[in-house]
């Protein structure tokens, strides 16, 4: 019986031999690889990496910033919408206000018992007076205002 370390050796012994006739290096007098160059190839391998991952990152917050936009530019055109519906409220609500004003000047105007309502520039006038004149009255009044577009004769005379 043979010891494992004769054994080993004439293993050894034998596989040098068998790549000495094919002209290849054993294992053990290969060169290892240096560990500058493991170095370089990891550096290399993270720097691309590290690349991948910005490009991923740069799309991905390039597509955060313009969802953001898209989301500020829709919050902007709602409170702009809600400014010209304020705005078109407070026009009519002005409105009538004037009209108001200008048929109810004369110290006769029937202000209890007419109603004024103006919605995009038409003017309705609802209620009742006592005469087709006073109703002729508050209508050409109502017209003459400037920003009236058109004035709705609801009135109804009283007999």
């Amino acid at each position: 019986m043979t010891s494992p370390k004769t054994y080993l050796a004439k293993k050894a012994a034998k596989a040098t031999l068998k790549h000495t006739i094919h002209g290849t290096t054993s294992k053990a007098t290969r060169r290892p690889i240096r560990s500058v160059t493991l170095l370089t190839l990891g550096a290399a391998v993270g720097a691309l990496v590290a690349t991948v991952l910005a490009r991923r990152g740069a799309d991905r917050a390039a597509t955060a910033r313009h969802q953001e936009e898209q989301l500020e530019r829709a919050a902007q055109e709602a409170a702009s919408a809600r400014h010209e519906q304020r705005r078109a409220d407070l026009d009519d609500r002005t409105l009538t206000d004037r009209v108001k004003s200008e048929i109810f000047r004369p110290a006769d105007a029937p202000k209890g018992d007419v109603v004024v309502d103006s919605e995009g520039g038409v003017v309705h006038l609802r209620g009742s007076v006592v005469s087709v004149a006073q109703r002729d009255q508050l209508v050409s009044a109502a017209r003459a205002v400037d920003g009236v577009l058109r004035v709705e004769d609801l009135l109804h005379v009283r007999s």
